[in-house]
């Protein structure tokens, strides 16, 4: 069952919309024999109350959930089952018990090995414990088996265990498993090949970005691995999509450090009168003030500003400009108005309406910005419009935090636009890895190799790609470590 399911699932159980499918349906076990299944693998479950529903997808996917409440210490355990097989595929503990333990990760591991030994899935043979893979939290211990068949991974086929570190309860569980005849790994390419493939289309590309910590943020210069949409055919050699659709990509060059082309921005602090009159340029005479406000900490970032927010007077329209007290530069701009959908303009001309939309109200930064992120569709703008994305560059690096998007609609007309220029301190380009030092470790701690892969609706294929391109993205660009962006 795919990750989508996964999500689907979730949010069911969150809006506690608990309705029993009650038809008979061949192949679907009962109700009476799913709540028997979770009681013969996690023996009895204390609850006051218990909500069943039964579920099916368009993908010939069907569930059985199961949500077990008690009241007295408020405990919630939810439980999915394949109504198909009655593997549980999910499991949700959440307790009000803070608890007192302190387990390592030895111990940890040992109860989520009995609670698979409990669980059991039908396929548990096949899936092969990761001990690289460790991506703990401050509360939880988190564990990672993956399928293995033919000495190759299957790419999304999961079990996840996750162990309370203070209480010592399983409190997540799931199990992930693709049906469907493995293909032949005869005549696929070469794993020295799919690495030069890599190389020349896929590999990291340097950009400046912002990176949370406890809510706080920072500016880092991190490479940006490849969309994790983006894999190898084995067969091919073609880059290919999450659809297993072929890709024409631009060779991923090296992109040149220029020391010397960074934005220069003023450096005055402002009281709320003249940030007004700062912002106050953004705003047309048939736009109304609204709100002002003085925001300390900004965005998460170290950033004073004073924000502005103006209303259409007759129409529909909103504004809204925020001002660095400190140095006086605009640092944020919302601006949005009613957009036509009829679209009746082609996606060239539409960009050129936004370049030139720019180039006629954002003179100053011109020369720092990307004009080449826009060559791709993006989804939905045959139904919403254009979007198109033109980052601000700081020494010839994009700041993909920074920057304007400018929305056009069917007609032509500029719709909606953002500006961001967060005034924040940001790292020099020195003392980093190159391109090329920092694909190499990421191809080997992302372990790229031969995958088993299912593109919805079709067979099957052997692919190269990384262990987890969902969760790899960014990567440190001094010690090329994979990061997490929060």
């Amino acid at each position: 069952m795919k990750k989508i399911t996964a999500i689907i699932l979730m949010f069911i159980i969150l809006t506690g919309a608990f309705n029993v499918y009650a038809a008979q349906i061949d192949n679907i076990i009962t109700k009476e024999k799913a709540i028997s299944i979770v009681k013969d693998k996690l023996g009895d479950i204390k609850y006051d109350n218990l909500n069943v529903q039964y579920r099916e997808f368009t993908n010939k996917d069907s569930v059985w959930i199961l949500s077990y409440t008690k009241n007295d210490i408020f405990e919630n355990t939810s439980i999915t089952l394949n109504a198909k097989t009655g593997d549980i595929i999910r499991y949700n503990f959440i307790s009000d018990y803070n608890g007192s333990k302190n387990l390592n990760r030895n111990d940890a591991k040992k109860i989520a090995d009995e609670f698979l030994n409990k669980v059991k899935p039908t396929n548990l043979s096949k899936y092969k414990f990761d001990s690289a893979h460790e991506n703990d939290t401050y509360r939880e211990y988190n564990f990672k088996w993956r399928r293995e068949e033919n000495g190759v991974k299957f790419l999304y086929d999961t079990i996840n265990v996750s162990v309370d570190k203070k209480t010592g309860y399983v409190t997540h569980y799931t199990y992930d498993w693709t049906e469907g005849d493995l293909p032949t790994l005869k005549n696929v390419i070469d794993i020295n090949e799919a690495t030069k493939l890599f190389k020349g289309y896929l590999r990291p590309r340097l950009v400046y970005t912002i990176i949370y910590d406890k809510n706080k943020g920072d500016v880092k210069l991190v490479y940006v691995s490849p969309s994790p949409q983006y894999m190898i055919n084995a067969y091919t050699g073609d880059i290919i999509d999450i659809n297993g659709t072929k890709v024409e990509l631009k060779n991923t060059g090296e992109g040149k450090i220029t020391l010397d082309k960074f934005y220069n921005k003023s450096s005055k602090p402002v009281t709320k009168d003249e940030a007004y009159k700062i912002a106050s340029k953004y705003a047309s005479k048939d736009y109304e003030l609204k709100n002002t406000a003085y925001i300390e900490k900004y965005a998460g970032l170290d950033l004073n500003v004073w924000t502005f927010a103006w209303n259409k007077v007759n129409g529909i329209g909103y504004l809204h400009v925020a001002v660095n007290a400190n140095t006086g530069n605009v640092v944020d701009v919302l601006k949005s108005t009613k957009s036509d959908l009829s679209l009746s303009i082609s996606r060239e001309t539409a960009l050129k309406k936004a370049e030139s939309f720019i180039k006629d109200n954002f003179k100053d930064i011109v020369p720092y910005l990307d004009f080449r992120s826009n060559t791709e569709n993006q989804t939905g703008e045959e139904v919403y419009g254009y979007h198109f994305v033109f980052p601000l560059k700081q020494y010839n690096i994009p700041f993909i935090n920074n920057g304007i998007t400018v929305d056009v609609d069917g007609k032509g007309n500029v719709s909606a636009y953002t500006y961001k220029n967060y005034d924040i301190p940001f790292p020099k380009p020195t003392n980093i890895m190159t391109q090329e030092d920092v694909t190499d470790k990421y191809l080997k701690s992302g372990n790229f190799s031969l995958k088993y892969y299912k593109p919805e609706g079709k067979n099957i294929i052997p692919v190269y790609t990384v262990d987890d391109p969902i969760y790899s993205n960014l990567i440190d660009a001094i010690s090329g470590e994979i990061i997490k962006p929060y």
